[in-house]
Formats: structure tokens, C-alpha cells, sequence
């Protein structure tokens, strides 16, 4: 693939929440502790915007940090510099539900928290409620009754995310809005600040730059009672299923250490039109990612396919799984077999299924012994990489695993990824395995999901040159990583005739493979043979040649993937 290759893609992905995971211990298991010391305040009135007008209001775009990078925090400002634009729009909530949203990147109806402390939310089913004005103290009463909710924070979004419709009722209610549209998050006091500060989470992105000490927004004298009166029609969207979704996503990326590995990622986000060095299995796509739609919109797997029905067993079944809840290797796998003899097998791959994951259960049930994967056309990738999640739950010791110790190809390390991430979610998933810039695309997605709008991930264009491989979606950069490596054969095709069979034997070498050497016996030479020595006796000279099959060479080099490939194209490069 050429520097200026731009592929173009309309991928999709799907986002739930949950509350933020503590450096040493959840965040949930801290709510109930911090609960003593945590103040209360008042709620505010409504008025509703229809969802028709709600239809092509909040923005598409997934603009944040590029890669992996952080935001730089900032010093915060204090109650005396702090200004409020006189045009804007609020959500009211407590600081733990706060919690929440920063750990998914987005607000979302209260079906979207599995920790939820009562807010306005609870009053607002599917929906999201904005605020035009700073609240009163029966909302801000509202959002902190709840012990353990903490005091009351106000996230503030500029009027544009509305987009054309501009109604002047008092409250706007919207299916979803990211939180990357987000000016500034603020809270009532220092004490607040320094409160919220205090508890640092694995699973919260740094955001120090939005925090603002703004007691003023929360002085208000009315006790007036909220009337929040939403939209009768609610959207249908299951936030649990965006989030496993958002997981898959991440997890693709955040396993990708090499530019081969990173168009595997590519590939499974939609992107068709990939380096013909890469090998992509045929059945890699986005279609079996996102099943956010109910009913399943998605297409059958191809029944000749026993990987592409495989793998679509198996990340339904974790899908509806919750490791943290209850979890049993065995009926995961009896869960997969099940929907794999639904999907009505021909006979040969029905067989090579069963063989597959009657290997993977002895395994997982320790009757068999678990060793590197060895390259065989008999193994599945979707098995190899069942049986790796079945190992190791957590995307953080599933990546830690190193390919030397697994055996696992490209294609198993990535799917073996999506897998567990497809079984967390993104929202409890720790920022060290998370781009902020992805995280953001793909919570701008799940707005437009729960608008009923484009599904699309976004136009996402790979770039492959000789500085290094990269994803970009709607021109923000979600992961980078080497430049491909040559295509080997092509590369062996193109060495003058001269060289070709040293560097078949320099090569064959390096990686283990048949070299062959063939003695000249002269007439009349007596031979003699022993288990290690072969012995010639002779006047004449004795000739050895040492050859490489040019077609057997070939064959290896056009199935390499991973560690293999790395190891070969360094082989090639040797001076020895």
C-alpha cells in the first residue's frame, strides 16, 4: 500500500456504561464509604423538546486526543475567575454518577450506569435532560438526595450540539450526548474539588483541564419543584450492548503491536481494501461486531465457514456474560456449541468444530495439557482464540501473554482481544489499554445510534508508508503503530538469480527449516555409514552441495504471520 492510500470506511460500534474501576479496588465498593461526609442540594423546572426535532441535533464528530496520548492537566481556576457563558446548557447529576460518565465517555439515560445514583434521570427515561439554566435548589435536592451520591456537579455543553433546533423550553431532552462536547465539568466548592480530586480511577481518562470551582451556579434561593415532563416516545437502545460493543473495538487496537496486527484491527472496524501482504480472513468485518439493532440486523455467518460461525458464537455468547458476576469456562462453551449446531454445519466443518472445541474444553477442564499453537490448517482461529479468553478473562493478562508462549498468529491475538473486550465492555476497561481519541469516536457513535441516525463508525481511512501504519477516523488518529513489513516472497522474487539460493539457505536457517546437502559420491569411493557419521573414502575430490527447494522456500514465506514473519524479514536483512 502507497503513502497516499486513504481507505475509506463506514464502520460502526456500540457504547453501555459502568461505574469507574479504582487503582486498587472498584469505585462502587468506595460509594457506600464515602457516603457520611458528602452534602446535599435542590433541584429545577422543564419544558420539552419533541423527538422529531431532537432527530439531527447533537454532533457527529469524535474529536479528542490523537493515539493514545492524555490530556495535560491545567491549573484550575478559581471561584473568583470563573465566568459562565450567558448562552449554554447543563446536566445536572452527583459526583458519582460523574464517576460514570467520565469512565465512558459519555451521557447517557440512567439504563447506561450499573451504579446509578438518583438524578434527574430518574425522571427522564431514555432520555438525557439539559438544563438552559443554572438549577435550582429542589433539582440540585433532587441529584444528591441519595446517600453516597456525593454533591451535586454540573457537566456544561455549548447550545451548538443542538444544532439547528434552538426551542426555548427550559429543559431540552436529548437520547445521548458525548461527553468530548463537554466545555467544563463544575463543582460547588474546593472542598468538592479537592473531594473529587482525592479518588483517582483506572478506568477515567485525565480531565483535569474541564474541572471549574463555580459556587455561583449552585446558589440558587428558588425551592421551586422540578416539572420534567420528557418525550412519550423512547428510544430503544440497549446501552449494555453499546458498551460490550465500544469493548470489542478497543480491544482490537489496544492489541495491535504491529502495523500487520494494526490492518487486522482495521479490517474488523470495516476497512475493505487492505495490503495484499497481510493475510485477512475472509470473514473479518464490522457486520459481526455490531449487533446493537433488535431484532439482530446482522447477516448469518457463512454456514462453510466453521471460523466465521465459531467466532460469531462465541462473541454472542460472552456478550450476554458478566465475568464479575458469575463465570464458568464450561458453560460458555457449552453455550457456543449450542448456537454453532443451530447455524447447521455441513458435515466437514460441523467436524472440524467439534474436533476444535472438544480440544479447547480438555484444555480449559486441565485433561489436557496446554501448549504453544503449532501452524496447522486443522486449527481454528475462532477455538485457538476462545480458548485463550477462556485462560485469561482480563484484556490486561490476555495481552500480557506473549505470542512466543501462545503460539498465537496475528489473526488469534486479535480476535482472542475482541473476544475480551467484547466480554468487559470499554467502561470498566483501564485507560492504560484505551485511546482517548477512540474512546471518543466511538461514543460520538453510540449518540448517533441512540438518535437513530448513521451507525457509520465514521470515514476511516488507513495509511500505510515506509514511516509507520496508521488509523485514522474522521481524521483523528485512533492508533499507530510500524511500517508493514515487505512482502517476503515478492521481495525473494526480486533478488538477482545469483543470490537467490544463499539467501534461501541464510533464511531457511534462521527459521529452522529443511536444508538440504547433497554428497557427490566419485566412483569407486567406499562408504561407510554410522548413526551421526557418514564416511568416504576416496582419491577423488568429494563435492557437497547444500539447496533449498525454490518452492517449498516460497510456500513458508507466503504463510509467515506474527513473531514468524518478523523473524524472517529480520533473516532477510542479515548480513550473515
Amino acid at each position: 500500500m502507497t503513502e497516499d492510500d486513504r481507505i475509506s470506511l463506514d464502520g460502526q460500534s456500540d457504547d453501555q456504561q459502568n461505574q469507574p474501576t479504582l487503582n486498587t479496588e472498584d469505585a462502587t465498593a468506595v460509594a457506600d464509604r464515602t457516603a457520611a461526609s458528602e452534602e446535599s442540594s435542590d433541584g429545577q423546572p422543564a419544558g420539552s423538546l419533541s423527538p422529531g426535532s431532537v432527530e439531527e441535533q447533537v454532533s457527529e464528530s469524535g474529536a479528542g486526543e490523537t493515539g493514545t496520548g492524555k490530556p495535560k492537566p491545567t491549573e484550575l481556576p478559581s471561584a473568583s475567575n470563573s465566568t459562565v457563558p450567558g448562552e449554554t446548557l447543563f446536566f445536572l447529576t452527583n459526583r458519582m454518577n460523574l464517576n460514570g460518565i467520565l469512565s465512558s465517555r459519555l451521557i447517557a439515560p440512567r439504563d447506561s450506569f450499573q451504579k446509578y445514583y438518583t438524578d434527574l434521570l430518574q425522571q427522564t427515561p431514555g432520555w438525557v435532560p439539559l438544563l438552559r439554566q443554572a438549577p435550582t435548589s429542589a433539582q440540585i435536592e433532587a441529584v444528591t438526595s441519595e446517600r453516597g451520591a456525593g454533591p451535586p456537579v454540573l457537566v456544561e455543553f455549548p447550545p451548538g450540539i443542538l444544532g439547528q433546533a434552538m426551542a426555548d423550553a427550559p429543559v431540552v431532552y436529548v437520547p445521548a450526548v458525548a461527553l468530548s462536547e463537554a466545555v467544563a465539568i463544575h463543582l460547588r466548592s474546593e472542598r468538592d474539588l479537592r473531594e473529587h480530586r482525592t479518588r483517582v480511577y483506572g478506568n477515567v481518562h485525565p480531565h483535569d483541564e474541564l474541572l471549574r470551582v463555580t459556587p455561583e451556579l449552585f446558589g440558587s434561593d428558588s425551592s421551586a419543584q422540578s416539572v420534567i415532563s420528557p418525550p412519550s416516545a423512547v428510544p430503544a437502545v440497549d446501552w449494555r450492548g453499546i458498551d460490550r460493543i465500544r469493548g470489542a473495538i478497543n480491544a482490537a487496537f489496544a492489541s495491535a503491536t504491529t502495523g500487520e496486527q494494526l490492518v487486522l484491527a482495521a479490517a474488523l472496524i470495516g476497512v475493505t481494501k487492505l495490503p495484499a501482504a497481510v493475510g485477512v480472513p475472509e470473514w473479518f468485518g464490522w457486520l459481526d461486531l455490531d449487533d446493537h439493532s433488535e431484532p439482530d440486523a446482522r447477516p448469518q455467518p457463512d454456514s462453510a465457514r466453521p471460523d466465521h460461525v465459531g467466532f460469531r458464537a462465541a462473541y454472542d455468547v460472552l456478550g450476554d456474560r458478566d465475568v464479575s458476576e458469575a463465570w464458568s469456562p464450561n458453560e460458555v462453551l457449552d453455550a457456543v456449541e449450542s448456537r454453532v449446531r443451530e447455524a447447521d454445519l455441513a458435515d466437514d466443518s460441523a467436524d472440524a468444530m467439534v474436533r476444535n472445541l472438544g480440544r479447547v474444553r480438555s484444555i480449559v477442564n486441565v485433561e489436557a495439557d496446554f501448549e504453544p499453537f503449532r501452524p496447522s490448517t486443522r486449527a481454528l482461529i475462532s477455538a485457538k482464540a476462545l480458548l485463550l479468553v477462556l485462560l485469561r478473562q482480563e484484556l490486561d493478562q490476555l495481552l500480557a501473554w506473549s505470542d512466543d508462549e501462545t503460539g498465537a498468529d496475528d489473526a488469534t491475538r486479535i480476535v482472542a482481544a475482541v473476544l475480551a473486550g467484547r466480554l468487559r465492555g470499554l467502561s470498566r476497561e483501564s485507560t492504560e489499554l484505551r485511546s482517548l481519541a477512540l474512546d471518543d469516536v466511538t461514543a460520538a457513535w453510540a449518540v448517533r445510534v441512540a438518535r437513530g441516525g448513521s451507525t457509520s463508525l465514521g470515514k476511516a481511512q488507513l495509511v500505510a508508508n515506509t514511516r509507520g501504519t496508521s488509523v485514522k477516523i474522521d481524521g483523528v488518529e485512533v492508533a499507530s503503530q510500524s511500517a508493514l513489513l515487505p512482502d517476503l516472497a515478492a521481495k525473494y522474487q526480486k533478488t538477482a538469480e545469483a543470490k537467490k539460493e544463499a539467501l534461501r539457505i541464510k533464511v531457511s536457517r534462521a527459521m529452522g527449516w529443511p536444508v538440504e546437502a547433497r554428497v557427490h559420491v566419485p566412483v569407486g569411493a567406499l562408504v561407510e555409514s554410522s548413526e551421526a557419521i557418514i564416511r568416504i573414502s576416496t582419491t577423488a575430490e568429494v563435492l557437497v552441495d547444500v539447496v533449498v527447494d525454490e518452492d517449498g522456500f516460497i510456500r513458508r514465506l507466503k504463510s509467515l504471520t506474527g513473531v514468524e514473519r518478523r523473524r524472517a524479514a529480520e533473516a532477510f536483512a542479515s548480513r550473515r
